[in-house]
């Protein structure tokens, strides 16, 4: 008599909130829990497309290095040693005048690269590594070295002794070499030599007889895969990049002044002057150091469009959004036709939606993209579909089937759309919203359950 006078009766609404309105509300979280879980498989099968992705690494690189690393050339520097006499501390603390060594570095006054690339597909295992043979042709002209500026007298300068430096990191993967100055050709030889700029590449040694202008030309044969990028030395270079692979990405800066794409194959060319890019026209050691790693340059890469591991791996992380619409179809179908769907049954499908990107991975590759796409949606669809109808309700099999083929339908015109990707997949989802919003504004959420609590339990 005391509680009942203490507490008041529970209001109407809140007698129908502890019934009916309760058995809606765990309904729905019934539901995202069960979405929640399905992030389990689909994480699994996201790392099973990154470790393939980082397998298909590791083979472009081990045939990298069987064919060819990624290439990268420059003009020919020009290296002339010369003495200076300098005061120079002895043992007992005083100087003595001694004629110490040193060395001048000079870039050509002009250049001009032109460097055109065949590509082929090598296969290893399951996997499609490009690779490319390169013919490139490097002309131009050197000043006559002015030794002047530094107040160097001619007969301290060894021009003897001077030098060509050519920098090619991935001088192994050479073929041919034709090197020739004023005509006359030079016996190139490998590795660089401490007064050469810092890198790797070949050397030549070059006697000249005084200062002089010199005109130089150098052809080569080499081999490389992904990318081929040049290093513009010289007080203007004139840069020429073709090949037959119709699908570039420039990269470096500056972009080509000039390009053309096609299915044939595509070119690109850049004028470059020596001030865009910071580095001297000549220098004594001490004063500047080119440096291979922090020096600008321009090139392209050969992409490969429609990489199976990453468009799988992008399809992979819109699988909550299609488990999320197919769980929400299911959800809405049965509240409208007041159906009660089992754990199971959830648990099943969402298997079944998982394990198409399995599928669509191991399809694609050994097939087109295209084709497997194709084929992992049909399976994937017809196995939800018919499980649906057979074990809920036909109807539900039927409008399930629809929704995952429009679903699968619609993510792959995402794929397709690069620049347009985001705001397509918003208007999806907006039109998706409102359309649940229509499906569902008459249904009575207070109202289910009270079916079920009508029945007596068996």
């Amino acid at each position: 008599m005391t509680d009942s006078i203490l507490e008041p009766a529970p209001s109407p609404w809140m007698q129908r909130w502890r019934g009916s309105g309760f058995e809606a509300a765990k309904r729905i979280l019934f539901l995202s829990l069960l979405i929640l879980l399905m992030m389990i498989p689909l994480g699994m099968v996201e790392g099973v497309v990154q470790e393939r992705s980082q397998r298909k690494q590791e083979v472009i690189a081990e045939v990298g290095e069987q064919w060819g690393p990624l290439q990268a050339i420059g003009a020919p520097i020009l290296v002339i040693p010369y003495d200076m006499l300098e005061m120079r501390p002895k043992a007992d603390g005083s100087e003595v005048l001694s004629r110490m060594r040193h060395f001048a570095t000079f870039l050509p006054a002009s250049s001009a690269i032109d460097a055109s690339s065949k590509v082929e597909k090598r296969h290893k295992s399951i996997y499609e590594v490009l690779v490319y043979g390169a013919e490139i042709t490097v002309d131009g002209q050197f000043e006559a070295p002015d030794f002047q500026r530094w107040n160097v007298p001619p007969e301290q300068i060894h021009w003897n002794e001077a030098s060509l430096a050519i920098l090619l990191p991935g001088a192994r993967a050479l073929q041919s070499i034709d090197l020739r100055v004023d005509g006359q050709q030079l016996k190139v030889d490998a590795g660089l030599l401490p007064q050469h700029p810092r890198g790797q590449g070949l050397r030549a040694d070059l006697h000249l007889t005084g200062a002089k202008s010199l005109a130089f030309s150098m052809k080569l044969s080499l081999n490389g895969r992904d990318s081929v990028s040049v290093w513009p030395l010289g007080g203007q270079s004139e840069i020429r990049l073709s090949s037959d692979w119709p699908h570039p990405n420039f990269i470096g800066s500056p972009l080509p002044a000039k390009r053309e794409i096609s299915q044939q194959g595509f070119s690109g060319t850049w004028s470059i002057n020596h001030l865009a890019t910071g580095i001297p026209l000549s220098w004594r050691d001490g004063e500047f150091n080119l440096d291979t790693m922090a020096m600008s340059y321009i090139g392209v890469a050969l992409t490969e469009p429609g990489d199976v591991h990453q468009q799988t791996d992008r399809i992979v992380k819109y699988g909550m959004l299609v488990v999320t619409l197919t769980f929400g179809t299911i959800f809405v179908i049965g509240l409208l036709k007041r159906d009660r769907v089992h754990l199971m049954q959830y648990l099943l499908i969402g298997a079944a939606i998982a394990l198409f990107y399995l599928l669509l991975l191991s399809l694609a590759e050994q097939m087109p993209f295209g084709g497997a796409y194709l084929v992992a949606s049909v399976v994937d669809i017809a196995i939800v579909a018919i499980y649906a109808g057979a074990t809920i309700r036909r109807l539900m099999g039927v409008l399930t089937g629809l929704i995952l083929a429009a679903l699968h339908g619609y993510m792959y015109v995402l794929l397709q759309m690069e620049s347009y990707a985001l705001l397509s997949g918003t208007v999806g989802l907006l039109i998706i919203l409102v359309l649940t919003m229509i499906a569902t504004r008459k249904v009575d959420w207070y109202a289910i359950g009270e079916e079920s609590a009508a029945v007596p339990a068996n």
